[in-house]
């Protein structure tokens, strides 16, 4: 009888253990999507800039078919400015990308898009090189599908465009009285073109102070159209009263330097600006 009782647990114990490694690798597979090993899924990556400490977060997923023994990958490709859940981001989509099977080597392509990245993937790793349409190659990159690749020692993030700056303004032409102090603030929501492909679209405002800016001795205008190159990091901005328009530079960590244009005077001021705060 002892006997007997003991094989039975110990065939239970053995059928629980062969459940728990099947439960086991199911949850892995199935928490990721896919196995480690498997080039589909989603890989969070870092984007360095070269020359400078800026780093920013994407997303990129790859996808794959097999038609007739020949596979097939794609990818969709979402960067991001500000923190890895920020909802300021640029996605592109490329419907083929090409993988050497010898390197496994990703060109990560397509005309129209603004974005291009070249890698190696191995382990689950993916590393290479990005570039911009903009400004050519941009810098190196590391994606990985399980964690997030650590930001560099003494790296900073590109911020987002949404937030609030204020600072100097200095008058440049004799007939030019604007107040000294400005504040601009802008929000960025996802939009689409007319193609429908997806695109961020930039609103916002800005605020002239007669007195100092926890007074409430100032002027808002909300600007009518806002152009931002987030690569070039270039903005232009209309105010819907005065016939202001602000043109100029915002830094990746978030100051402003341009100029103020009168429609009918043309430059009449610089602005340098700071996120706040």
């Amino acid at each position: 009888m002892f006997k007997s009782n003991k094989k039975l647990v110990n065939l239970i114990s053995n059928r629980l253990m062969v459940l728990i490694f099947s439960v086991g690798q199911l949850f892995t597979q199935n928490a990721f999507g896919q196995n480690n090993d498997d080039v589909r899924g989603l890989y969070q990556a870092i984007l360095l800039h070269d020359g400078a400490e800026f780093y920013q977060y994407a997303k990129i997923t790859l996808r794959t078919v097999n038609v007739g023994g020949q596979l097939k990958v794609g990818a969709n490709v979402k960067v991001l400015f500000g923190e890895l859940d920020s909802n300021e981001y640029l996605t592109y989509e490329y419907p083929d990308v090409p993988l050497n099977l010898l390197t496994r080597e990703l060109s990560v392509r397509q005309d129209g898009n603004d974005v291009s990245l070249i890698g190696t993937l191995k382990n689950g790793i993916l590393e290479g090189e990005w570039f911009s349409t903009q400004v050519g190659r941009v810098g190196t990159f590391k994606a990985q599908k399980i964690g997030t690749p650590l930001p560099p020692v003494g790296g900073v993030l590109v911020k987002t465009l949404s937030g609030y700056y204020r600072g100097k303004l200095t008058n440049k032409n004799p007939q030019s009285n604007l107040p000294e102090r400005v504040s601009m603030s802008f929000v960025t929501t996802q939009d689409s073109t007319p193609d429908g492909s997806p695109s961020v679209r930039v609103s916002g405002n800005a605020r002239f102070y007669l007195g100092g800016f926890d007074s409430l001795e100032y002027v808002e205008t909300p600007f009518t159209n806002i152009q931002f190159n987030f690569y070039t990091r270039y903005l232009t901005a209309k105010t819907h009263d005065y016939g202001l328009t602000i043109k100029g530079t915002m830094s990746p960590d978030g100051q402003f330097i341009g100029d103020v244009l009168s429609d009918g005077l043309g430059k009449v001021a610089e602005l340098d600006l700071n996120s706040y705060p």
